[in-house]
């Protein structure tokens, strides 16, 4: 009876996936064109059409600027250098469809109405160290293209990231992360902003990012929470010890609007000071991913319903979900 039970929810597993859209989906690899001197005709078509859509945002920059910029590039000893090591990492036959198109059928059954953006690789170079200029090069969503920035994705040991970037950020630019911020980009597309200006509470703060992880685990179920969360597996082991403690310390804070009095909680830092330097960062994300996860299970609610939750029945959510480590 037992085996006949596993190997019915193995049968209803493989239909599940079974039942994924065979989406056609390609990636189209830009910084393979911008190194070629003389690229073919199609490839031209495509630099030129991605430019104009990510690189200009939609602006009429003149043709002679176009070529402008294309030739400085080319011509540019260290920029082809970084390709040339791109390359390295990253060869013409790595296989990026086997590694995206899992994610994009799934996001083609939440939205089956919209179309798939054009997935391009390419290459920036650095931009100046920051959370909001640094995942726009890592991953750009633009009208018809998402480019993924490959110089950020060479490993977390690569010496020419910017010389400020601290390890624990530098953790995140390997290969097995890059999946992570391609959703990500298409995640935070569909949800409501949320930025200290709109003087929201750190509970506000905790179900954004904890809807966004809880996306992430519906879209890439078959990556660990250690990628999903930018955590270790020390981080998870901590948080099995001590999250009631943690939770109870975060309490008092959870209506507090003041940034820099939460920021500590859910803001970018190593650990959480609080609670030394063994403790997880970014408390307040794992446990809004935890109360979205109770919530989401006890009302029935879409993965598509939570995107696009309007951040004032944030709050409602929190206490709805009733969730207590």
């Amino acid at each position: 009876m037992a085996l006949a039970s596993l190997c019915g929810l193995i049968l209803n597993a493989c239909q599940r996936e079974e039942r994924l859209p065979d989406i056609p989906f390609q990636v189209w690899r830009g910084e393979i064109a911008l190194r070629q001197l003389s690229p073919a005709p199609l490839d031209s078509i495509r630099l030129r059409t991605f430019f104009y859509d990510c690189v200009y945002e939609g602006e009429s920059v003149p043709d002679s600027i176009y070529q402008e910029d294309i030739n400085r590039l080319r011509s540019d000893s260290l920029f082809k250098w970084l390709i040339d090591t791109v390359l390295q990492r990253y060869p013409p036959n790595y296989d990026f469809v086997s590694k995206l198109k899992p994610l994009f059928q799934r996001w083609k059954l939440l939205y089956p109405h919209d179309s798939l953006p054009q997935v391009v690789t390419f290459v920036t170079g650095y931009a100046p160290v920051g959370a909001l200029t640094m995942e726009q090069d890592m991953c750009q969503l633009c009208e018809k293209h998402l480019m993924i920035g490959l110089h950020y994705f060479i490993s977390d040991t690569f010496g020419f990231y910017p010389p400020d970037l601290p390890y624990f950020i530098r953790r995140r630019l390997t290969e097995a992360h890059f999946p992570v911020f391609v959703a990500l980009r298409l995640i935070r597309h569909k949800m409501p902003k949320l930025a200290p200006h709109h003087l929201p509470k750190m509970v506000d703060y905790m179900v954004w990012h904890g809807i966004q992880l809880y996306a992430l685990e519906k879209l890439l179920p078959e990556l660990p929470d250690t990628l999903r969360l930018f955590y270790t597996q020390a981080h998870l082991d901590w948080l099995k010890e001590n999250a009631r403690f943690a939770y109870k310390e975060l309490l008092p804070y959870l209506q507090e609007s003041r940034y820099f009095t939460i920021q500590p909680y859910i803001g970018e830092e190593p650990f959480t000071k609080d609670f030394g330097r063994d403790s997880p960062p970014r408390l307040g994300w794992y446990f809004g991913w935890q109360a979205v996860r109770r919530y989401a299970d006890k009302k029935g609610v879409s993965l598509r319903e939570l995107l696009e939750m309007p951040i004032e029945r944030y709050r409602q959510l929190y206490e709805s979900a009733g969730y207590r480590p």
